[in-house]
């Protein structure tokens, strides 16, 4: 019976140990905000725009690098903080190259609990070269939530941002609202399906929307230091009722990223 017990007691102090090592891996390299050294490089196209007489011609996508630097909590400062910086080299309708659509935000952590987390802080947009986006600095607000379910399985995201910045006549304007809803669903073996980072906009000017639908199949390649994640995405369809920029039909992103787990 002593034995038993005992076995008893291993078993429940196991089980407890497992349940204590929080996310999968396979989540994690589909999460933003998970503590993790990352290193993503992607190339985007636009293709084919809409209505060009009347919503112009967009840009024909761009080249991206993505960098996330974990910054771990102290006695001092109890937040982790997740600095995330994106800088991108437009591809412009006539295929010239230029810098551009980059920008820094600083998560900071504020709660965590089993299955997801929460976080906000300040995002800077950095001026364009002329020609390939606004030239004038931005200044704002990142925020987002994630929530695991269905054994980590499931993988749901939203991410706010939202920017002020000069429109070019000295009068600071809001940019439009950027909330990007994102799902991951593991197929298994490290295969996973969701709908694509395609950020919905709205305009606060002229109440307009634009929603983009996608989709993202792709795959990490887990080993016990790191982790390769590969995926593609493409976007065919979107709703962009009153919305007044250019709206290419396909969008397709091509991603690889490089991530180390770091514990905190």
């Amino acid at each position: 019976m002593k034995r038993i017990n005992i076995l008893l007691i291993f078993i429940i102090l196991y089980s407890s140990a497992l349940l204590a090592q929080g996310q999968s891996r396979e989540s994690a390299a589909s999460d933003p905000t998970a503590a993790q050294w990352s290193y993503q490089f992607a190339y985007e196209g636009h293709f084919n725009y809409q209505e060009t007489d009347i919503r112009g011609v967009g840009n024909n996508g761009f080249l991206q690098f993505r960098l996330v630097a974990p910054i771990g909590a102290t006695k001092s400062f109890p937040i982790t903080l997740l600095p995330r910086l994106t800088a991108r080299l437009v591809q412009n309708s006539e295929d010239e190259f230029g810098f551009g659509q980059s920008d820094l935000f600083i998560l900071g952590i504020a709660k965590q609990w089993s299955s997801g987390r929460m976080g906000f802080g300040p995002q800077i947009n950095f001026p364009a070269a002329d020609g390939f986006g606004s030239k004038e600095w931005g200044y704002g607000l990142a925020a987002a939530i994630t929530q695991r379910e269905l054994d980590d399985d499931l993988f749901l995201s939203l991410l706010l941002q939202q920017v002020w910045r000069d429109d070019g006549t000295g009068v600071t304007r809001a940019s439009a609202l950027g909330i990007n809803v994102a799902f991951v669903y593991q197929l298994g073996k490290a295969y996973y399906i969701g709908n694509g980072d395609f950020v919905i906009s709205y305009n606060w000017h002229d109440q307009s929307w634009f929603v983009p639908f996608g989709v993202r199949f792709g795959r990490a390649f887990i080993s016990p230091e790191s982790t390769w994640n590969a995926y593609i995405e493409y976007r065919t369809w979107s709703y962009e009722k009153d919305w007044t920029g250019p709206v290419a039909d396909h969008n397709l992103r091509i991603n690889i990223q490089y991530q180390i787990p770091v514990s905190f």
